[in-house]
């Protein structure tokens, strides 16, 4: 009767103790205690319990998302019809295409008499009999020197002075335009006869396809310093008027697609640069416009899916870690959310356990008061 919660309970039990009542009385007053028995509070190891399969739930969930995902894909994957969709076929061979030519694919081999034939070329572009070395350094020293008495002659107001200052820079301005005239005749010559040693070669030989993939990695190189640098302003930017209040997740989020933005913005800049710079390229090694307008559809594509390859790689990295920072911040929210619903269960509990305690208290000293009434009565009624 101690452990009962009410005290119609104690009193009752304590009745029977004192006169033995019969089994009628007993079992209804056992009943009576029963109905008022209160369910009792879930253990610290119940509460854990229910946690732990909670988040054992939540991690189901998450496996059987990412293989429903996985299963997705392979089942759009087997049911793609070519046909029915043709313009992604396209666009997914030209894709294939590009990344086999600037990976996979050889240039044509160079035979040992065009390679003698581009070296003797290139002898005689410089050579001492008929070349234009010599004749070249001599016309850009001349030049330069033209250009440096200009410089010294020009005074402020010389247009004013009149008289000999003035005629002497004007015969200067017209050496020089002479001078570089040369120059650009020589130099245009020589672009000529290395065009020609270049078309013993071809634009498909390996020395062909080394310079157009130079000519890409230098325009990708200028690309990633536009992307950098831009980045380093927007940062510089957020420093001055950024706002404060973001949280390292939200942080993470925005800079990481700011970079992404910043560096897909530099690679299309030098697709558009190497596209440009090109046919520059071709026309150096004199192919014919059958072969130019061939290579030069085929170097865009290389040069398109390459770009369009890293940029996969990159916003999947981005996307894959969001997701994963996402994840954890989701979890540990979880975590703590438990732990306050645990810290409130356990002070629940407490006060439950003060509550049930000051109760008992009550009860028993009532009890004891009831009993000594009951025994003063009793006298009486045995007197």
């Amino acid at each position: 009767a101690i452990n009962s919660n009410s005290y119609k309970s104690i009193h009752i039990t304590s009745v029977i103790e004192v006169h033995s009542a019969g089994k009628r009385l007993r079992t209804h007053t056992h009943t009576h205690i029963a109905m008022n028995q209160r369910r009792p509070p879930h253990s610290a190891s119940d509460t854990s319990g229910m946690n732990s399969n909670a988040l054992a739930r939540m991690h189901q969930q998450q496996r059987q998302g990412r293989q429903s995902a996985t299963s997705t894909i392979v089942t759009l994957i087997k049911n793609w019809k070519p046909r029915t969709t043709p313009k992604l076929t396209f666009s997914l061979g030209l894709y294939a295409v590009g990344i086999f030519l600037a990976f996979f694919a050889r240039p044509f081999p160079v035979t040992r008499e065009q390679f003698e034939k581009y070296e003797q070329k290139l002898r005689l572009i410089d050579g001492e009999e008929g070349g234009l070395g010599d004749a070249r350094l001599n016309a850009e020293d001349a030049y330069r020197s033209t250009r440096m008495e200009l410089y010294q002659t020009k005074r402020f107001g010389w247009r004013l002075r009149g008289g000999r200052e003035k005629s002497r820079v004007l015969e200067l301005q017209r050496k020089e335009k002479e001078q570089w005239r040369a120059v650009k005749a020589l130099n245009k010559e020589r672009e000529r006869k290395l065009r020609d040693a270049r078309s013993e070669l071809g634009i498909w030989s390996d020395e062909g396809v080394r310079e157009t993939k130079n000519k890409f990695w230098e325009k990708y190189e200028g690309g990633k310093v536009f992307a950098t640098q831009q980045t380093f302003y927007d940062a510089f930017n957020a420093l001055l008027y950024g706002r404060s209040d973001d949280n390292a997740l939200e942080f993470m989020i925005r800079w990481t697609f700011t970079i992404l933005i910043n560096f897909t913005v530099g690679m299309f800049g030098a697709i558009i640069g190497f596209t440009f710079a090109l046919p520059s390229v071709i026309y150096g090694f004199g192919a014919s416009f059958f072969s130019f307008a061939i290579f030069f559809f085929l170097a865009v594509i290389s040069a398109i899916s390459v770009v369009l390859t890293l940029l996969g790689v990159l916003y999947g990295g981005a996307i894959g870690g969001v997701v994963g920072a996402v994840n954890v911040a989701t979890n540990n929210a979880l975590r703590l959310e438990e732990k306050k619903r645990e810290e409130i269960k356990r002070l629940q509990q407490r006060q439950q356990q003060q509550q049930q305690q000051q109760r008992q208290r009550q009860g028993g000293a009532n009890g004891s008061e009831n009993f000594r009434d009951f025994n003063d009565n009793n006298r009486d009624h045995m007197d």
